[in-house]
């Protein structure tokens, strides 16, 4: 399947079809002043770690106002610290902060890379990632919305192996459910749906988007799940809390890939495609039609979404 205007991400899967409340967060968060909620927290690990003194701190502080810039980057920026220093920091951040000893059942074997790594399914994801590596990630972006018209194209199950894939190579993949409306992850993974996910974090149940984190659910690889049902999807994923939380994990992974509910039945997949900038279509051979995947590219183009390839399934 070809798009107009897209990158050179393009492949055929052969498939078989699956497809606490506010005041706590104002406790944890501080200040609600500029970047200081979320910088917060990856300061306060930095100079527990010696790596920042009180001095440097507060230059940090001045340099990163003056120059519109998060803490961590007017830190490097500045010299104080290394990239080695950062990494480290971010992971025990993201480990303090992740949910823990959550209960869990055997992965779905829906993760073809896992469950017969040798098939052609499996295969045809691997020369995905292939295309994602050197046309997305290696390109500074971090952002992935998997998006496809309708129901039972198999756009849960392509961000699953997409996710497991990179992971598998070395890359420190995020994956989030955003479809609050009919989620999939949660079963794929073996993660308990009723778990606190996207819709706590951004229903202000839990204060910072890293403590819905299930932290090396694979190695490598963290997800957040859909979280317990909500009646209002669509304007929790139009908010600003979704945008600002999604900037913050942006930040600690090399690649945050979102699945997304289908773009005929809501506007929620074109505001998830805005928060991550970029976006991969999915198909369904012999079921999709070009004229709605034009459209959709044309509507997630209007929400400022690059769409940068395209994914035919095939049943």
């Amino acid at each position: 399947m070809s798009i107009d205007a897209m990158d050179n991400i393009e492949t055929e899967i052969g498939t078989s079809e699956v497809e606490t409340d506010a005041a706590a967060a104002s406790q944890v968060t501080g200040s609600t002043d500029g970047n200081e909620r979320y910088d917060a927290p990856i300061r306060d690990v930095l100079t527990r770690l010696g790596y920042l003194s009180q001095d440097q701190v507060a230059k940090v502080q001045a340099h990163a106002a003056e120059r519109g810039l998060d803490f961590d980057q007017a830190a490097l920026e500045l010299g104080f610290i290394t990239t080695d220093d950062l990494d480290r920091a971010r992971e025990q951040l993201i480990n303090s902060l992740a949910l823990q000893n959550i209960a869990r059942r055997p992965v779905s074997d829906e993760l073809v890379v896992l469950s017969d790594p040798g098939s052609v399914r499996a295969e045809s994801i691997r020369m995905l990632r292939t295309s994602v590596i050197a046309q997305h990630i290696k390109n500074g972006r971090r952002g992935l919305a998997v998006v496809a018209t309708a129901d039972g194209h198999g756009c849960s199950w392509v961000a699953a192996n997409l996710a497991v894939a990179l992971s598998q190579v070395g890359f420190k993949i995020l994956l989030i459910d955003a479809n609050m409306r009919s989620p999939r992850q949660d079963q794929i993974f073996g993660l308990d749906p009723n778990a606190p996910g996207l819709s706590s974090f951004l229903s202000l149940q839990v204060a910072r988007p890293e403590r819905v984190v299930n932290a090396n659910v694979l190695p490598g690889l963290a997800l957040i799940t859909a979280g317990p049902p909500t009646s209002r999807p669509q304007e929790l994923l139009s908010g600003n809390r979704f945008r600002d939380g999604v900037n913050t994990l942006l930040r600690e992974y090399d690649l945050v890939i979102f699945d997304t509910p289908a773009a005929n039945t809501s506007a929620d997949a074109l505001n998830v495609g805005a928060g991550a900038a970029y976006a991969l279509v999915v198909g369904r051979a012999n079921h999709s039609f070009y004229k709605d995947i034009n459209t959709l590219t044309d509507q997630l183009a209007a929400a400022r979404c690059a769409v940068v390839g395209a994914v035919l399934n095939e049943f």
